[in-house]
This record gives structure tokens, sequence and C-alpha cells, in this order.
């Protein structure tokens, strides 16, 4: 297993956020390490697409200004 990202975003409750990287395939997986409080809801991750990137939200609009640590790895 590679690493290909190893990142972090704040989130915007419902709201996507794009993570945006060409160097994404379509064995990728995304991880996630850990978040700087205790989510309300549930996280999503959606739309990994291979050459663009991937989008992070999640299921409560209460999770706002909180950072998600993450990396996209390979097999």
């Amino acid at each position: 297993m590679s690493i290909v990202i190893d990142g972090s975003i704040e989130l915007k409750g419902t709201e996507r956020v794009a993570i945006r990287s060409d160097r994404i395939t379509a064995t990728c997986r995304v991880v996630v390490k850990s978040s700087t409080v205790q989510l309300v809801g549930q996280l999503v991750i959606s739309e990994l697409t291979p050459g663009v990137g991937f989008g992070l939200s999640s299921s409560s609009p209460e999770d706002v200004k909180c950072i998600v640590y993450f990396e996209v790895v390979e097999d």
C-alpha cells in the first residue's frame, strides 16, 4: 500500500468540500485518520474520480469548522 495524498480539510457541514488531485487512480481509496472533534453526523466520501479527486462532507449540518485528517492510498 502506498500513500498518494496525505492531507486535511475543514468540514462545512453537509456542503461538499472538494479535494482535487490528478494523482488519484481507480484503485485508490480514502482512509480517514482522525478529526479535531467528535463528529455529530457521519462522514460522507463522495465521487472518487480518477484524475480529478473526491469530496468530503458530513451527514449533519452541525459539523462545521471540524478538521478531518485523511490519506488517499493505493493498494
